[in-house]
């Protein structure tokens, strides 16, 4: 198959006109012009902009279904909904929980996985975390972190934890990373009231990234850095943002990403069960919540969550950072599949698997291909 007549956006440049033919789940060439050669398949892109698939490393539902609590059943529909904003690999996010629930939800999104070829892992977000900056996740379940624990949920999982949100001023912190890495987890700091000194020893350990930086941590200040300094200051830190100009305003966001730059800062939705829902009011694991001005929050105040859409968030950044279609390209979708170690996608490339999103010229989404499939 051959989609023609498309504008690339491949990690570097633009290339203005060209083509991608795939063969089976991968991307077989991609080139300049019009393809000439001869294939069974050959699609008009009508000129429409190509990015590699979006990725999403911090969601925890959609469509009203939620992965924390959903069957397997309901976890394939939330993904499955996510393709139409151009997400084609994400990670099922769990909330801070006892650990019977956390185990079952864990084993619900591995059953998921086998139909849901969008889903690449689980992103436990706690329960190992600050009850100090706690946010939306319900305080009788944090607990200090716990490697027996983990490494249950490592084996009953098959080892498809690939992301843990924990706080890193515990003082068992040090080995309990370890042990992350050990088990190819990417650790990131969140919900933490860690100081610039916590991040400077868990990077150390194996601390790569931080956990929808600005929300849920110690920030910037002239006496007390805390993590939102380390943010910016340690050039090997991933940094997830939610970018919906509510969670963090427009001009923190330009500003942040002026100092991390393209090659660091990635769009996350964090986004709740009732994004792509017309639901108002839910439960949130034990807490209650509504949809209110565009975002989720818990009935007694705080901000709960997001239901933002990852397309969206790319239009946001567009709109507050003026980033170029490559630099979109690498905070939608390259920076993540580094920050997990994958080198199959994230780019229009030779051998890569054939994630594409097909936008217009105002970066709505059109077209969407998994493994060389139309899906949208």
């Amino acid at each position: 198959m051959v989609i023609n007549n498309i504008k690339i956006v491949t990690p570097t440049k633009v290339i203005e006109n060209g083509y991608i033919r795939i063969r089976g789940k991968k991307i077989l060439s991609v080139g300049k012009g019009n393809f000439t050669g001869n294939d069974d398949n050959i699609i008009d892109g009508k000129g429409k902009i190509a990015m590699p698939g979006f990725i999403d490393l911090h969601i925890h539902g959609s469509a009203g279904y939620d992965f924390m609590e959903g069957s397997k059943e309901d976890i394939v529909k939330a993904a499955n909904s996510l393709y139409k904003e151009g997400v084609t690999t994400f990670l099922a996010t769990t909330l801070t929980s006892d650990p019977k629930s956390l185990e079952r939800a864990c084993k619900n999104i591995n059953r998921a996985q086998k139909e849901a070829k969008n889903i690449y892992g689980i992103h436990l977000e706690g329960p190992y975390i600050s009850v100090k900056y706690k946010g939306a996740q319900n305080e009788k379940y944090i607990r200090k972190p716990d490697i027996d624990e983990l490494n249950h949920l490592c084996e009953v999982t098959h080892n498809n934890i690939r992301y843990i949100t924990m706080a890193p001023e515990y003082d068992n912190s040090a080995s309990f990373i370890e042990n992350c890495v050990k088990h190819n987890i990417v650790v990131s700091a969140g919900h933490t009231n860690a100081t610039f000194k916590d991040v400077e020893e868990a990077i150390k350990h194996g601390l790569t990234n931080t956990t929808h930086t600005h929300n849920a941590m110690s920030g910037h200040h002239h006496r007390n850095p805390g993590v939102v300094t380390a943010a910016m200051y340690f050039d090997n830190l991933f940094c997830e943002m939610i970018c919906d100009g509510i969670h963090v305003c427009k001009d923190t966001i330009k500003t942040f990403y002026k100092i991390v730059g393209k090659d660091r800062f990635m769009i996350i939705t964090d986004a709740l069960k009732v994004k792509n829902s017309d639901i108002k009011e839910f439960d949130m694991f034990g807490l209650k919540a509504h949809v209110e001005n565009g975002a989720a929050y818990l009935n007694d105040g705080p901000l709960a969550g997001s239901i933002l859409t990852m397309d969206q968030g790319i239009r946001n950044v567009r709109d507050y950072t003026g980033a170029s279609l490559v630099e979109l390209s690498l905070i939608s979708s390259t920076n993540q599949a580094r920050s997990l170690h994958l080198n199959d996608r994230g780019r229009l490339a030779k051998g890569c698997l054939a994630d594409i999103v097909l936008l217009d010229e105002n970066l709505y989404v059109k077209d969407v291909y998994k493994l060389g499939n139309k899906v949208i």
